[in-house]
């Protein structure tokens, strides 16, 4: 009943781009509260220079009742969408958030207003829609949607995306509307939503943080440069490579402590050798008196256990784990010392289960810093140790939130109870190729990362995690 008449039309998808031509776009109409209930004779669009279009239009079809063609007003941003976006922080967007498929609090994006690009976030973290399936009834509704193809990169401009949206019966058995997307210089995305043509939402994910904050239950560390929470009783045992910890620190410069707390805001180099196990989700000089939360929480039931146990049997997919613990210490957009306007954010998550134990580090937002950093793990006389490649520089620190050794962007994650593991080398001899592009990636810094690199992939194949690699030079032969 909009557009002067009963059976409103409107475009079946995006304006296209000048350089697009003409192009044939579907035509809907709608009846009702049914947007999509009517399908119409396709019409032809082009892009004009000086922003506007036209249209090849044709009669409507016969079936459908008094059908008009609808207009709206039109303005071109005159700015980049990549700052000039809305943000959509709406946690049950989250890609394990199931709405139980109860109809009474599902949410429909259909029902919302879109209006040019957003930028996606979970609890205040950059974010992404994901690119693979999601589950049916996940993402707060019933049918949730995702990207079907990979993200653009920043040389890509804005392109155009199909939606994959599941259904009971499968994955992408269901299509919308496509959207445009661009890829941001800062490693993030903006979106051009559009309505779907059905009761579904766009997802966020993959969500690598763990639920935090003062609204979540957390414990928070008093702002105090170089302090540490009190001494935390764990309320299950923590298995770290032979030895068990019933007690535990959260030391406000970015490590984990079991035995006393620790101020030191420059981190040892491990291995260190040292007389004390540390985890160190991203140990450096931080500074939360000025800006940022650091927290902790620990669980023994509900869904923060069923999330935990289903991420490490993903991860270690020959391993039957059941998580009865967790422990979540989060540094929430904390500065660096003497750089008040940054902001940096990571979690440790301590997951235990039966005889198993494990570590998550995830990543969000990670500032550059002059400062000594260092991310991994070290034991006591360094029996044990892992520090993760590139995360010794701090001028490339923000690339923790792209890696991964379970590719999953932003998470390593680390079997800490010294078992064998999933050991499928046995007594096999096992070969390496390593492609390096000149004899600079030898320089001592690059051989440090590069031997970092092959010693997680022994490791994660079930090698000793004491494994110690040296590399020998045996000729340099000149072109």
């Amino acid at each position: 009943m909009s557009c002067g008449s009963i059976s409103s039309l409107y475009l079946g998808g995006y304006h296209p781009r000048i350089e697009y031509g003409v192009v044939s776009r579907e035509v809907y109409g709608s009846r009702y509260d049914q947007c999509s209930y009517y399908r119409s004779e396709p019409i032809q669009v082009k892009a004009c220079p000086g922003d506007y279009y036209v249209y090849k239009l044709t009669r409507p079809t016969l079936l459908i009742p008094l059908p008009v063609y609808c207009a709206v007003p039109f303005t071109t941003p005159s700015v980049d969408p990549c700052y000039n976006y809305t943000s959509l922080d709406e946690p049950w967007r989250a890609t394990d958030y199931s709405n139980n498929i109860s109809y009474y609090n599902i949410v429909c994006d259909n029902n919302v207003e879109w209006n040019g690009w957003y930028r996606m976030f979970y609890n205040g973290q950059n974010a992404q829609m994901p690119e693979s399936c999601v589950s049916y009834g996940m993402c707060g509704t019933v049918y949730p949607m995702s990207l079907n193809g990979p993200h653009p990169q920043l040389e890509d401009g804005v392109v155009l995306r199909q939606i994959c949206t599941s259904v009971w019966s499968g994955c992408c058995d269901l299509s919308s509307h496509p959207i445009r997307v661009k890829a941001c210089p800062g490693n993030y995305y903006v979106y051009e939503f559009v309505k779907p043509m059905f009761c579904g939402a766009y997802c966020v994910g993959p969500a690598v943080f763990y639920p935090f904050g003062s609204a979540a239950g957390d414990t928070i560390n008093a702002a105090v440069d170089d302090g540490n929470s009190s001494v935390i009783q764990l309320l299950s045992p923590f298995l770290f490579f032979g030895r068990t910890y019933q007690q535990i620190y959260v030391n406000n410069n970015g490590h984990l402590t079991f035995n006393q707390s620790s101020s030191a805001f420059v981190p040892y180099s491990f291995p260190a050798r040292g007389s004390q196990d540390i985890i160190a989700g991203l140990w450096t000089n931080l500074d939360n008196r000025q800006r940022g939360v650091v927290s902790y929480q620990q669980f023994t039931s509900g869904n923060v256990l069923t999330r935990a146990t289903r991420d490490i049997n993903t991860h270690f997919p020959n391993l039957t784990f059941t998580a009865s613990w967790v422990f979540v210490a989060t540094w929430d957009k904390v500065a660096y010392f003497n750089l008040n306007n940054t902001e940096t954010s990571f979690q440790v998550v301590l997951i235990s289960g039966g005889d198993f134990s494990f570590i998550l580090m995830n990543y969000g937002d990670i500032a550059v810093t002059g400062h000594p950093v260092q991310a991994g793990y070290d034991t006591i006389n360094s029996t044990h140790y892992f520090v993760i490649p590139g995360s010794i520089n701090g001028s490339f620190i923000s690339n923790l939130r792209n890696s991964s050794n379970v590719d999953v962007p932003g998470r390593w994650v680390f079997r800490v109870d010294g078992g064998p593991g999933n050991s499928i080398l046995n007594n096999n001899v096992v070969g390496l190729r390593v492609r390096l592009s000149s004899f600079l990636d030898l320089t001592q810094i690059s051989t440090e990362i590069v031997l970092q690199q092959v010693k997680q992939e022994l490791v994660k194949y079930g090698l000793p995690n004491n494994i110690e690699l040296k590399l020998r030079k045996l000729q340099k032969i000149k072109p």
